[in-house]
């Protein structure tokens, strides 16, 4: 349960009261449903940066202003997409500025570009809104009468958190129209203030005319200042052709108001420099750079933005993006698998909006086990309409080791040194399709090639170095409920001596999973599963689809969920049946968060606890209790086997710069 302080402190009148409850009835009565709608923006921003030093090479999207000038100025004419759960597609189309190659910088600023006042959240995913009736818990009010039909909401938190807000707001006291919000507060490192004034024009259109956020990042000695305006319901409609265009004769058509004085002087000094620099060159007879400037440029182009931010490109209907070859958000650590370090890249080739082609490696690697983990599917989306697409995986999974076979060895030899293990080969093909909104349906058929890392030592014994597999495989999740939870079967049944297949066994699993919003970025998630073989041919290998090993990094709202922490590896291969069960509980402000200073870093707290039943262990539980910041995430396990305590473990993963 969350722990709460007195209940808000409410106006000291029924007047005040009752415009309270206006304001949150407000969107409510007004709102529109903006999913699916368009709107074109420009925005101006702006970078100051006061100190840096060599470490801001090393942060995501900061290698364009690590170097060079002190002062940038951008602009960008964008569309502007809702889509649903107030969630936005921003797109530039025209572009111009003083920063190197129009590069985005601290995108991060972009999520405070448009708040959503009357949602529960500011923005998607955090800050919780002071003007949605399940928050009021979490702040007080005051309320200030400043003549005809206008009154000034003052809101500060309880505490002080990085999910909460402070500031003031004018409202109408008829109909609790918000018509200008002012609020500060600090998230994701950043310190910022924002200003909206709402569109008054329109009654039911809730979102800001125009945005001004001013905001401030401090790192290790690095010190940047840098204000964004923006402006919403522009006139002029672009073709959806134009992308990225960096034009600024176009750019001055489409401003819809003037620069101020400051970025039409940051545009001056860059014309200037450059002009000169361009003189200089012309008086001293150079015709083409100096050879070791050019690759030392081209040095610093291939450390600050080939290692350290994600890269884009596009040509015409192909896009690539890949992540960071050196990234500290990709570590994580853990009490069972250690240092792990993981990437991931896509690509996408659109024949048609809605068909096309979409290649996702994910590859990683394991220090502790010292293994190179992969997988790389390739889909076909041929209807967008009914999710209706084929796809062609391959990769390796963990490496598998069968608790019989290291029984018949020490039968027959004793006490080995090494566990017989083997590395798993997968190829896989599916089709997937779903019929109505509540049902999908996947089939298709996997390879498994699993082959001994000491083969000798088997072919000694006179076991076999190899096992393959070859299964028809179908996946059915039904959801025929609006609010409940996703069920899933999934049946695999194998067929001997195809691609040599020498493995013959028959699997079901079944699986019931749900996560119940209750309100304030507060979660409650259920899991629970069993699975079993009806038919094995060799007792050496059991390998599930649900109930296995995770031995890379995984985010907070990954892996960390419906996951054993502390269970031994061996037990995911030894079992002819599982039944595993899950919950989970998330807030924002449950414990830690109520410690002074300390706690307004916290961004999300959460309560595990697991069980699970196999074939040798009945009875093993998991508790744990983790939490997440704008650093890291962890969290402390603590596991039994029956009514005996086994061990506590850790779990770690990097977050910082996540969001950019």
């Amino acid at each position: 349960m969350t722990v709460i302080m007195p209940s808000t402190l409410f106006s000291r009148n029924s007047e005040d009261s009752l415009l309270l409850h206006s304001i949150w009835n407000y969107y409510g009565k007004y709102a529109q449903d903006l999913a699916g709608t368009e709107q074109n923006v420009y925005m101006v921003y702006n970078f100051n940066v006061e100190r840096r030093n060599a470490l801001l090479f090393l942060i995501p999207t900061m290698y364009s202003i690590a170097k060079g000038d002190r002062r940038f100025v951008g602009e960008a004419y964008c569309k502007l997409k809702y889509g649903a759960n107030n969630k936005y597609d921003l797109r530039r189309q025209v572009i111009c500025g003083t920063i190197p190659r129009n590069r985005k910088v601290m995108p991060a600023m972009l999520e405070f570009m448009t708040p959503h006042v009357y949602d529960i959240t500011l923005y998607p995913d955090h800050l919780l809104s002071p003007f949605h009736r399940t928050n009021r818990r979490y702040y007080r009010y005051s309320i200030s009468h400043i003549g005809g039909d206008l009154s000034i909401v003052r809101f500060r938190p309880i505490l002080n958190n990085t999910q909460l807000v402070n500031g003031h707001a004018v409202a109408s006291s008829t109909t609790g129209r918000l018509l200008s919000i002012v609020f500060e507060g600090e998230f994701d490192m950043i310190k910022f203030n924002v200003t909206a004034l709402m569109n008054v024009q329109t009654p039911n259109l809730t979102l800001p005319e125009r945005c001004i956020t001013t905001a401030s990042f401090k790192f290790l000695g690095n010190s940047i200042k840098s204000t964004y305006s923006a402006y919403y319901n522009c006139p002029t409609t672009l073709p959806d052709s134009i992308q990225e265009c960096a034009n600024p004769i176009l750019m001055e058509k489409l401003r819809p108001t003037p620069l101020l004085k400051e970025e039409k002087d940051v545009y001056q000094q860059f014309h200037d420099i450059r002009a000169a620099q361009a003189a200089a060159a012309d008086s001293a007879g150079v015709g083409k750079p100096n050879t070791f400037v050019v690759l030392k440029e081209k040095a610093w182009e291939l450390i600050g933005d080939k290692l350290i931010n994600t890269q884009y490109a596009r040509a015409g209907a192909l896009t690539m993006r890949i992540s960071p070859l050196f990234n500290p958000l990709h570590f994580g650590w853990s009490f069972n698998h250690g240092v792990a370090y993981r990437l991931n890249a896509g690509l996408q080739y659109v024949i048609t909006p809605a068909r096309f082609f979409v290649l996702n490696p994910d590859i990683g690697y394991n220090f502790k086990q010292r293994q190179f983990y992969y997988i790389i599917p390739l889909r076909f989306t041929y209807d967008l309409r009914y999710n209706a697409f084929v796809e062609f995986d391959m990769g390796n999974g963990n490496r598998i080791a069968s608790s019989q076979m290291i029984e018949d060895i020490l039968t027959h030899l004793g006490p080995i040194a090494d566990v017989p293990m083997f590395r798993d080969e997968f190829y896989q093909l599916n089709h997937n399709i779903n019929p109505v909104p509540w049902l999908n349906v996947m089939t298709g058929v996997v390879f498994h090639r699993r082959s001994a890392l000491n083969r000798e030592f088997l072919r000694d014994l006179g076991l076999p170095q190899e096992y393959r597999s070859f299964a028809p495989i179908a996946t059915v999740h039904l959801n025929p409920w609006k609010n409940g939870p996703m069920l899933t079967v999934n049946y695999e049944r194998s067929i001997q001596n195809i691609f040599g297949s020498n493995l013959n066994y028959e699997r079901w699993e079944f699986d019931a999973a749900y996560k119940k919003n209750i309100n304030s970025l507060r979660f409650l998630s259920v899991r629970g599963g069993v699975g079993f073989y009806t038919h094995r041919s060799t007792e050496y290998f059991v390998d599930y689809i649900n109930f296995r090993d995770k031995n890379l990094p995984g985010g907070w709202n990954d892996e960390w969920t419906g996951q054993f922490q502390l269970v031994n590896g061996q037990w995911y291969n030894e079992s002819e049946y599982y039944i595993r069960a899950h919950l989970t509980y998330d807030s924002p402000l449950l414990a830690l968060s109520w410690i002074p200073h300390a706690g307004r870093l916290i961004e999300a707290e959460r309560f595990y606890a697991s069980a699970l039943s196999i074939q040798h262990h009945p009875f093993y539980y998991e508790l744990g209790y983790g939490f997440t910041n704008r650093f890291f995430s962890t969290g402390i396990f603590t596991s039994f086997v029956g009514l005996k305590h086994d061990r506590v473990g850790f779990k770690f993963t990097i977050h910082i710069f996540n969001r950019w």
